[in-house]
């Protein structure tokens, strides 16, 4: 009564959260990119050279990054119509 079945929402959530992880790919490598390269431009005083070289890097992977999760997204979704269209009955 009181706990719900997980299972309902599932397929409602599930590209929200899809969603969320791509957004997170993306800040998090531009952040880390960017932390590396703060440290570095301020242990060999260089500054903005590897602070925005490593901007760029992280910038790259955080696409890179996202670029492969969509392609993971949409493998499953082949999966899921494949399945579909195999579970459906032949006219």
């Amino acid at each position: 009564m009181f706990f719900r079945s997980k299972s309902k929402y599932k397929d409602l959530m599930q590209p929200f959260s899809q969603a969320g992880l791509l957004g997170i790919h993306l800040v998090a490598s531009t952040f880390v990119g960017a932390l590396i390269g703060w440290y570095l431009d301020k242990w060999l005083d260089t500054k903005p050279t590897l602070f925005l070289l490593f901007l760029v890097f992280g910038i790259i992977a955080g696409f890179k990054n996202m670029y492969m999760e969509t392609k993971k997204i949409q493998r499953e979704l082949d999966k899921q119509d494949a399945a579909a269209r195999q579970d459906k009955p032949q006219d």
